[in-house]
């Protein structure tokens, strides 16, 4: 008897205590690491230090690396993924290429950017670093840039982005053909001459230039006529403005293609 009533207090005593104690959670150990996304409206959202930012822009401009200074001087855009008009069959595109200089005003949506930028010349083998469109011994010269309002633009392939260049709307001063001033995406087409050093005569040099433009010039076409677009390919353009605006050296632009819904 005695026996089970000490027991009995043993055991409402160990009950009490632990009644005391606070209980502490238990935490599942997933080994992940946290990720925070604070919207761009958040007020809370830290704001930009612009001041690193330039003070870092200088630092890599000493250094020679001037594309790293110009990447923290411009905004970069990310695009939807290339998904949309992409499935269109060949010969509904071939059959409906035309030129169309009679364009809208109307935006183009984002999704259809992304496409069309893929088509002209984003990597269909990206662990490959291979493009869409040929190019003579794979020399992948050209810059693209993307002419809008906003500003200019030059397509950053690997990240499937836009990579703002200037702000401001320079679409009227890429060639006197009014239709550039009125379509909402105007693409331009620069040859890199500093990816082109394999070519010692600038004749040869030229003329890979002008072929590889052509391959990326039809793409373009194909992608607008399978998708109720309108473009021209231009070789009249204003290249020493091009040249100013963008700020690019040792190229020369090439082509450029105004695109907009077709009216």
């Amino acid at each position: 008897m005695k026996k089970a009533l000490f027991i009995a207090l043993a055991m409402l005593i160990a009950g009490t205590t632990a009644m005391a104690q606070p209980k502490t959670p238990q935490v599942k150990n997933t080994n992940q690491t946290a990720t925070f996304s604070v919207s761009k409206d958040d007020p809370k959202a830290p704001k930009a230090d612009k001041k690193a930012d330039k003070s870092a822009a200088k630092s890599a401009d000493k250094k020679g690396d001037k594309k790293a200074a110009k990447a923290l001087d411009g905004k970069m855009i990310e695009l939807p993924p290339a998904e949309m008009g992409l499935d269109a069959p060949l010969r509904l595109s071939l059959d409906k290429r035309r030129t169309v200089r009679d364009l809208a005003e109307e935006e183009l949506p984002q999704e259809m950017l992304s496409s069309l930028l893929w088509a002209a010349y984003g990597f269909n083998r990206p662990d490959e670093q291979k493009r869409v469109v040929p190019s003579a011994v794979n020399a992948q010269e050209f810059d693209i840039y993307v002419f809008t309002k906003e500003g200019i633009f030059l397509y950053v392939a690997e990240k499937n982005a836009l990579q703002m260049v200037s702000e401001g709307d320079h679409r009227a001063e890429i060639s006197k053909q009014k239709h550039f001033a009125v379509a909402p995406v105007s693409i331009v087409m620069v040859a890199n001459y500093d990816r082109m050093k394999m070519f010692k005569e600038e004749e040869t040099r030229d003329f890979y230039a002008a072929v590889d433009a052509g391959y990326v010039s039809q793409d373009i076409y194909l992608f607008c006529a399978a998708n109720g677009l309108g473009t021209v390919a231009c070789g009249g353009i204003e290249r020493e403005v091009i040249q100013k605006v963008i700020g690019f050296e040792n190229g020369r632009a090439i082509l450029a293609h105004p695109v907009g819904f077709a009216k």
